[in-house]
């Protein structure tokens, strides 16, 4: 899924809107870039609803979408610090890379994550927990392979045991793909949706997809990814 991450010199612009979310904030704040160094963005200094300057504490970080006339671009940035340039901006990290994002699910990594998983099929009967691992992960799902076929639309109760920089995470999903895996494998790859995930654990998952991308285009510096 690498192939949705674009070098972000080729995306951000000067002028350009901008949307930030804080870490743990589920509210967005409007701005643009004012100014590109080579390691920094420099944005106007989003208000509050009060018109009340936002000003996170150094190192935070932020959740960003760089937009265009065709879509929008997901990031990750941290909070340098404020100046008055002539207005009042923020100074923030520039992001190696950006995440085009057209109404689609979100960017995934295949990782192998230990899980624990228990499927509640539509009748709200509950089966026996299974110790499994991801396929992928998503700031809006997972995948794993089940030893059984498990309905659509069945819910599955999972925790991860150890997500990086989150620790324990207990999720409710719902299964939206089960299909059999190759003739000379046995089992059943399913995808799960997350249910009511909020926004700093979003934000979490998502940053180390991203983390975990830039590392595996690292290793492989031909891959279509970095476009």
């Amino acid at each position: 899924m690498a192939g949705d991450l674009i070098n972000a010199a080729k995306v951000l612009k000067i002028g350009q809107r901008v949307e930030f979310y804080l870490e743990d904030d589920d509210i967005k704040y409007t701005s643009r870039i004012e100014d590109i160094t080579s390691d920094r963005l420099v944005v106007a200094m989003p208000v509050d609803e009060k018109r009340r300057p936002v000003i996170p504490a150094v190192g935070e970080q932020l959740y960003g979408l760089a937009v265009d006339e065709m879509c929008r671009y997901r990031f990750f940035s941290v909070f340098r610090g404020k100046a008055r340039d002539p207005i009042p901006v923020w100074k923030i990290t520039k992001p190696e890379v950006v995440e085009r994002h057209q109404n689609r699910g979100f960017v995934r990594a295949m990782v192998r994550l230990p899980i624990q998983v228990r499927i509640i099929n539509t009748e709200g009967r509950e089966g026996d927990l299974m110790n499994l691992r991801t396929t992928d992960v998503s700031g809006g799902g997972v995948s794993f392979i089940a030893p059984h076929h498990v309905k659509i639309n069945s819910r599955a109760a999972i925790v991860f045991t150890n997500f990086p920089n989150i620790g324990t995470l207990s999720v409710m999903t719902r299964v939206v793909r089960c299909q059999p895996l190759a003739s000379n494998d046995r089992g059943w790859q399913i995808g799960a949706h997350f249910l009511e995930l909020n926004r700093g654990t979003m934000n979490k998952i998502v940053h180390f997809v991203f983390s975990e991308l830039r590392r595996q285009i690292a290793l492989h510096p031909d891959s279509p990814g970095r476009e």
